[in-house]
């Protein structure tokens, strides 16, 4: 295959309601969307950046103008004889080499004629993901939580990390609400201080939360491993594992008992194999999630996940909360996400005229 064209168009995408977090709020989400073309296919791509990618929309768009005159007329087999060259072009911008690669993928599963994580070898085509509750009045919280259960979610993760007294009476009021049969996550987004987070998993430790994502600071290693050596509940990384080698950093400082895996912040589905190898070999199960994303990275997130045994859990939910995403293709039926059967990632794109 050769790459004839890249297109990119920057979208706002905006939020049904203000979602939430313990570090902020926001009623929209930035992506960039790419287009690869080569022959008569095309190839999809997306990139989201988030402060966790440390990446803006300019900086994004900057780095594919730089892919698109490097790669314009360049021949590929498989997408990994472009890694190197991605990496070194635009070593810290994840999530564009994150929307190259998505299109790459998309293009040779498609040249294979086989849905994404068939070229991947993955063979089942769903898997079970949850939904979030951002930080709200536990009222609030409570009717969203039954809001999604009533549309079959079987999971639901929290958020928490601004009170953790509050946010310990919000998770108990919502698994009152929602009976024991919905698995419950928390994610407190680095709100907390390790003390804080530890008196939340005590006073929680018996309302079945699965696991307590990245409780503290990204910076506190130390807080990190203070907690996943005392906290009721698995202690999960997330925004402080992004490279390969902060896997072997949180193996070593003993920081973690699982961790959140994002095609955006590692820089693609290569790079994300090679963390969630990482991951196998140190006994830490994995979560595929995402931050903000349309449907069409959510479904790249979801072929990814489907062909790796190490992926335990999904947080792949981002999609059903705009109120307009230019991307469609993914089902969701009784609390699973179902891949598209279409050849490649199997998403259909298509922006307003």
């Amino acid at each position: 295959m050769r790459i004839d064209l890249m297109e990119f168009l920057p979208v706002t995408l905006q939020r049904k309601e203000t979602f939430t977090i313990a570090r902020g709020s926001s009623a929209i989400s930035e992506a960039i969307f790419l287009a690869v073309h080569s022959g008569k296919r095309t190839g999809h791509g997306v990139a989201v950046p988030t402060n966790v990618t440390r990446e803006n929309v300019h900086s994004v768009l900057n780095t594919l103008q730089g892919f698109a005159r490097t790669f314009g007329g360049v021949e590929f087999e498989k997408p990994f004889q472009l890694q190197e060259r991605m990496d070194k072009l635009a070593a810290n911008q994840p999530s564009a080499r994150a929307a190259v690669e998505m299109a790459l993928f998309d293009l040779s599963a498609q040249a294979a004629g086989m849905p994404l994580y068939a070229y991947l070898g993955g063979r089942r085509d769903r898997m079970l993901t949850d939904m979030t509750v951002g930080i709200m009045d536990t009222d609030a919280a409570v009717d969203r939580a039954r809001r999604w259960a009533g549309v079959g979610f079987r999971a639901l993760k929290i958020k928490v990390g601004r009170d953790w007294k509050a946010d310990v009476k919000r998770v108990k009021a919502i698994r009152d609400a929602v009976g024991k049969d919905i698995e419950l996550r928390v994610d407190g987004n680095q709100g907390f201080s390790w003390s804080d987070a530890l008196s939340f998993a005590r006073n929680a430790r018996n309302e079945g939360v699965a696991f307590f994502e990245q409780p503290v600071s990204v910076d506190d290693w130390e807080g990190m491993r203070a907690l996943t050596e005392s906290s009721p509940i698995p202690i999960m990384a997330d925004e402080m594992v992004l490279t390969p080698d902060d896997v072997k950093k949180l193996r070593w400082s003993n920081a973690a008992r699982a961790v959140n895996m994002k095609l955006m912040k590692h820089g693609g589905i290569l790079r994300s194999m090679e963390v969630n190898t990482l991951c196998e070999a140190a006994g830490y199960p994995t979560m595929v999630g995402c931050m903000g994303e349309p449907q069409l990275s959510v479904a790249a997130g979801l072929h990814f996940a489907l062909a790796q045994k190490n992926v335990h859990w999904l947080d792949l939910d981002s999609h059903f909360k705009f109120s307009s995403d230019p991307t469609s293709g993914l089902r969701f039926d009784k609390g699973e996400l179902v891949a598209p059967s279409k050849p490649g990632l199997g998403i259909d794109v298509k922006f307003p005229t």
